[in-house]
């Protein structure tokens, strides 16, 4: 009976163990994309890799790293989001989006990509018994347009013949070729950058008769790739151009030059009449709102943790440190959002919120029975109907989002909610321009004002949101 015991025992013991370690003595692959990520300057970059075979990497230490170890772009362990060693210039820039973490893929997005970010990344994955790499190679890099060749003017020497292309980066270079492939050194360059870092190009080139066929080539050196025009040139055309003939084009041309700036002038106005007759369409409707004034405030059993409030509930900024405040189900959880206590079911409300020279906020309206906890999307779909101000960038957070250009960036923000007619309108209240209006929408039973300050950035974004009084406002 005791050797039977025993047996049973040790048995026992090697199913216990084939039970608890398989876990820790998994071996895998790490598996990135076979050539590298082109992304133009100004967008996100998406770096993906996964594990093989297709293991869980909920419990693992995620390590996106540029170059050196150290270089730490973005840590992912104990199952949370770890910034506190990230590198200073990806702080606020980078997230792991980490739907398919079940199945060990996850994806590092960098968003406003910049010229430096240029690099090799690794994704490192680590079981603290084993861990793998794979690298990504990210070039932030753009083809520009198809060259657009064009006669630009008559000179003595020849005629001027123009080269232009924009949406490159790197800067490019540009060259004139023949017929036969040569390169034609009689020729200028220009090149300019726009606010995206985007170079545009203008090469130019004097013909005098020769040669037929002209090519201009423009070439993106990191990437290895060039797009070109030709254009074919008739010497017969050339020989019969006398200098009368010359100036009956010119005599023309003047001619429909000011027949276009005549009509370019007559719709210029009229669009400008267009513009402000709208303008005062959007300010009348302003004015009406404002009518119906509503008291909001904010309502603390809702605020994020790392949220301070005013004690009149009349104004949030954020903080980087949390506070102390129970996680209850009304509060939310992963983003810097506070709802106003107001539950707006019907009618006509009108609010204003000032938002200063802050460089990022989200104002609108949500659902009341809205999810509080994890990571929130805003859209009509998922019961937010919201705008926002993100890298300069104003936005109508609909599917897809809505880029919006204000005539000036606004100081103050005012929100006129038609429960029944199911509108939202957004106004500009320092120039009582319309910024962005929800229209036929399908509200729930019950709204709640929408706030949220953005992060403070380190200073930069530091300023509340704080609701005004209405009245006198003007």
């Amino acid at each position: 009976m005791k050797i039977k015991s025993l047996t049973m025992t040790i048995y026992s013991l090697k199913f216990f163990l084939l039970c608890v370690t398989p876990s820790l003595q998994v071996k895998f692959s790490v598996i990135g994309p076979d050539l590298p990520l082109v992304i133009p300057p100004g967008e996100d970059a998406v770096l993906s890799c996964h594990l093989s075979p297709q293991i869980s990497a909920e419990n693992m230490t995620i390590r996106w790293f540029k170059g050196k170890y150290y270089n730490l772009v973005h840590l992912y362990q104990r199952r949370e989001d770890q910034y506190q060693n990230q590198m200073a210039e990806y702080r606020s820039r980078t997230h792991l989006n980490k739907d398919g973490i079940i199945l060990g893929s996850v994806s590092l997005i960098i968003n406003n990509v910049r010229p430096s970010d240029s690099g090799l990344y690794t994704c490192f994955y680590d079981t603290e018994s084993f861990y793998e790499e794979a690298v990504v190679e990210l070039k932030v890099a753009a083809l520009g347009s198809k060259p657009h060749i064009y006669l630009e003017d008559i000179q003595k020497e020849g005629i001027k013949i123009v080269c232009e292309s924009s949406g490159w980066y790197p800067e490019p270079d540009a060259k004139w070729k023949d017929g036969n492939g040569n390169n034609i050194s009689s020729s200028t360059e220009e090149k300019a950058v726009d606010g995206s870092l985007h170079f545009h190009v203008k090469a130019t080139y004097v013909f005098s008769g020769h040669p037929s066929t002209l090519t201009c080539y423009i070439r993106n050196h990191m990437l290895s790739q060039w797009k070109e025009s030709t254009l074919h040139i008739r010497d017969a055309f050339f020989q019969r151009i006398s200098s009368c003939v010359l100036s009956r084009l010119l005599i023309s041309a003047s001619f429909t030059v000011l027949g276009i700036l005549l009509i370019s002038w007559t719709v210029y106005l009229f669009k400008e009449k267009k513009k402000e007759k709208r303008r005062l369409s959007n300010e009348l409707d302003w004015r009406r709102a404002r009518l119906f004034s509503a008291a909001v405030t904010l309502d603390p059993d809702t605020a994020h943790r790392r949220l301070i409030l005013s004690e009149d509930g009349r104004s949030v900024r954020h903080r980087d440190r949390a506070q102390d405040l129970p996680d209850t189900p009304l509060r939310f959880n992963h983003t810097v959002i506070v709802l106003g206590r107001e539950r707006l079911s019907s009618g006509r409300h009108y609010w204003e919120v000032e938002v200063g020279d802050k460089t990022g906020w989200d104002l609108g309206v949500c659902d009341e029975a809205v999810t509080r906890k994890g990571k929130i999307t805003t859209s009509p779909e998922k019961g937010y109907w919201t705008v926002w101000l993100r890298d300069g960038e104003y936005e109508a957070l609909t599917v897809p989002s809505t880029l919006l250009t204000p005539r000036a960036p606004p100081r103050a923000v005012g929100l006129f909610l038609d429960h029944e007619a199911g509108r939202l309108s957004l106004y500009n209240v320092d120039d009582r321009s319309l910024l962005f209006t929800f229209s036929g929408a399908s509200f729930p039973p019950t709204l709640r004002p929408f706030f949220c300050p953005g992060l403070n950035e380190g200073g930069r974004n530091a300023g509340a949101l704080r609701i005004l009084p209405v009245t006198g406002r003007e």
